[in-house]
Formats: C-alpha cells, structure tokens, sequence
C-alpha cells in the first residue's frame, strides 16, 4: 500500500471492514483547498434514504426507458424497506404509488450536461422535502441512477462501517481524476454543496474524485452489484457496478 494512504481496519457486529482515508486520493497534509464545509456531528447509526434519478423522454427512447424505469423502482419498493424518492426531468410520470415512494416530475431547461441536468434536478427534490420527516431523521442519503437496482442493497448498507462522509463504487481511475457515480452514498448535510458544484463547474465524475480529495472526507466502498442493463449513453453495460 502506498505512503500516502492512511489504513484502517474496523469491526462491527463480528464483520471486518477495511477504511481508507482520504489521502488516498491526494497527499495535502495542509489541505490548503478545503472547502469548509459543513460535517455533521458523528451518529450511532447510519439512517437512510434512496433518490433514484430519472429521465424518460431522451433520444427516442421513451418506451423502453418508461417500462426499465418501473420495472427498477417496483424492485426498490418490493425487496427494501427504504422511503424512495424519485426525481424524474422531463416531465414524465410513472403512475406508481406507495406508502415510501415520493415522486417529483419536472421540466428542466437546456443545461449544458446531463450530469448537470441531473445535479440541478436532485437540488429540486432536496429542497421540496427539507421538512419531511423521514428527509429529517436521515443521516445519509444514497443516489443511484433510476436504470439500476442494487441487489441486497440492505445488507450491504446494513455492514458499512457507520458515520463515514461517503460511501462510493469500485469503478474509479487516479490519472484522470475519476470516479464513477451510477451509485454513491453521501452525507447528507453535504450533498447540496457538491450539487451546486457540478451545476457550477460541469462534469459529475471529475467533480466527486476532487470534492472527496479537497475536503478530506471518510469514504469505504460498495458493491459491487451484478448487473445486466446498459449505461444510458454509451450503451456499455457494467456486469459489476
């Protein structure tokens, strides 16, 4: 392991978990980019929320992206115990009601990247449920992109090691300052200033490796989960997300 990485070894509940620091990123003893940001005091137990983002009417793919889109979150409603919201951005809904679900459909104007369009239209849902109950008592919320449902989710969030900043997939690339986010878990008192980031500043990917490398944060990482649906974009499918 290198220099630059801090290592520890934590065990709860007689299941071993191995940590990194953040300076497995990026060696900055001063830190002199901190961001300031606001960190929640430590809690006993992780409380979560799932935000699943949707956009159905792209590219002439509205049928198809409509029934994977339901197909997914009746699979969220049915195999967890998590309130999900939902944040659709054009405009479309999916007819499904439930106890835990909230739906938000919306109409975004032309941003210049979907990364931002979706960053813009998670800040809409944040700010429509900052007085929910269950938005209040969460201490961490995780994002997955509403083409995916992780398999087990439960037990894996149930195993992580509690009150870490972030909670992030395998899929990440040091030289080109990446890290993948079809899923990750965040604090949630930090969530919003890494949103108005990406709307700010661009790219989602690039963004998260450097707001995690910037501010220090505490992470571990998730999964990987089996999968057999193919990215939006690129059409390549990530058997291991």
């Amino acid at each position: 392991m290198s220099s630059n990485n801090l290592f520890f070894s934590y065990r709860t509940n007689s299941h071993k978990v191995n940590k990194y620091y953040n300076k497995y990123y990026e060696n900055n003893e001063n830190n002199e980019n901190n961001e300031n940001i606001n960190k929640s005091p430590p809690t006993n137990k992780n409380k979560w929320i799932i935000l699943l983002t949707m956009a159905v009417n792209v590219n002439k793919e509205n049928e198809y992206r409509k029934w994977l889109y339901k197909t997914q979150l009746l699979n969220w409603l049915s195999n967890t115990n998590y309130y999900i919201y939902v944040v659709e951005s054009t405009g479309v809904s999916l007819d499904i009601t439930h106890e835990r679900l909230r739906f938000f459909s919306l109409e975004l104007p032309k941003i210049a990247s979907s990364s931002q369009s979706e960053s813009a239209s998670i800040l809409h849902v944040l700010n429509n449920i900052k007085d929910d109950p269950n938005f209040i008592e969460c201490t961490h919320i995780l994002k997955v992109t509403g083409r995916y449902f992780l398999q087990n989710i439960d037990s894996v969030l149930n195993r992580c090691v509690d009150n870490l900043d972030v909670y992030l997939q395998h899929h990440y690339n040091h030289t080109t300052r990446w890290q993948n986010t079809e899923y990750f878990g965040i604090r949630k008192n930090l969530f919003k200033t890494f949103l108005l980031r990406v709307i700010n500043e661009g790219l989602i990917e690039h963004k998260f490796y450097e707001f995690i490398s910037k501010n220090r944060l505490t992470f571990m990482r998730i999964g990987p989960f089996k999968n057999n649906v193919a990215r939006g974009g690129d059409k390549r499918i990530i058997r291991y997300l």
